[in-house]
């Protein structure tokens, strides 16, 4: 086992000592590294800079770049025993007819065969249909219009099984307070969309801390995953002294303030989520910025794949990663 792998597991398995010596309950839902596989590099010279990923059928995954209005089919083989990456080709892309740029989460339909892309260029939400090309816009509530320069809708997830999609702007938006710095988070608003894309709630969530700032960049949310049982997963990409670092959260609005009719949230009373940490990772200079469900894996699990913004580069990266959950919540 690598050391980073290791140590992840070694910090799970102390975790979940000090969680039962405490009487707290330990958490029904579990992230594992895939043994012998941090990462999986493959090369891709046509587009740059991957930003999200949501998974179709079997190999057939869709992935959406930051730099191109287009989708990109890709063909991920993924070992059912363990989780390994066995491989990882992109096709053809799908060119997107829209004015809003900056693609940077996609989920699937799959009742409608049907993606839906997040874009922090015009703070949108639009539908794709694979079969014919046609663009649909998605109401997006007005707050988001209040995003800070490359600051807006970074994620995007939808679950067939809770009819719902999820999407969250990557830091405060101007009027909720300041981007993350070394001593608190920012806040970003969780907003919940019913099946048929009406807005359906809206929450307040912290980030993690900013050590630094690096190109007017700090700690954000990258990418949601809402899974089969309800819950949802924040994957925030977090800036350290010595690099950047995946983590990923279950967030609670069980308790939290429905933010929906707050214009400013600087000043405003409210109850944020609840955030319980599930999987941390540093990752250095490799810089994550999509997650996606992936395939059943034997035993039980299933496929949690990150994919990484190549910063301009034609080396992409994967992080296969495995989770399984309880039913109930």
């Amino acid at each position: 086992m690598d050391p980073l792998a290791w140590m992840a597991r070694a910090g799970r398995i102390l975790l979940a000592l000090w969680l039962s010596a405490s009487g707290m309950a330990v958490a029904d839902t579990v992230i594992e590294d895939v043994p012998g596989q941090p990462y999986f590099p493959f090369e891709y010279r046509d587009a740059t800079d991957f930003s999200g990923l949501t998974w179709v059928d079997g190999r057939e995954f869709f992935a959406v770049s930051d730099k191109v209005r287009a989708v990109f089919p890709m063909n991920i083989a993924i070992d059912a025993s363990k989780g390994r990456i066995e491989s990882a080709v992109v096709g053809t892309r799908k060119t997107v007819k829209t004015r809003a740029g900056d693609f940077e989460g996609v989920a699937y339909v799959p009742e409608k065969r049907r993606l839906y892309i997040s874009a922090e260029d015009g703070n949108a939400i639009m539908g794709f249909d694979l079969r014919s090309g046609a663009v649909s816009a998605v109401a997006v509530p007005p707050v988001f219009s209040h995003a800070r320069r490359n600051k807006s809708l970074e994620s995007l997830t939808f679950s067939s099984k809770i009819g719902s999609f999820w999407t969250a702007n990557e830091e405060a938006l101007d009027g909720d307070g300041p981007v993350s710095d070394s001593k608190s988070g920012t806040v970003v608003r969780l907003q919940r969309f019913d099946r048929n894309l009406r807005a359906s709630g809206q929450f307040a969530y912290r980030t993690e801390p900013s050590a630094v700032r690096l190109q007017n960049a700090g700690t954000g949310v990258s990418d949601l995953v809402l899974l089969p049982n309800g819950e949802l997963l924040v994957l925030e990409r977090v800036v350290g002294i010595f690099g950047l670092a995946a983590k990923i959260f279950r967030a609670d609005v069980r308790d939290a303030t429905d933010t929906s009719g707050v214009p400013k949230l600087d000043g405003a009373e409210f109850t944020p989520a609840a955030k319980t940490l599930l999987f941390s990772r540093p990752t250095l200079t490799v810089n994550f910025e999509g997650i996606a469900l992936g395939p059943p894996l034997d035993s039980g699990w299933r496929s949690l794949i990150l994919i990484a913004d190549s910063g301009g580069g034609t080396t992409h990266h994967l992080m296969p990663l495995r989770i399984r959950w309880s039913d109930g919540k």
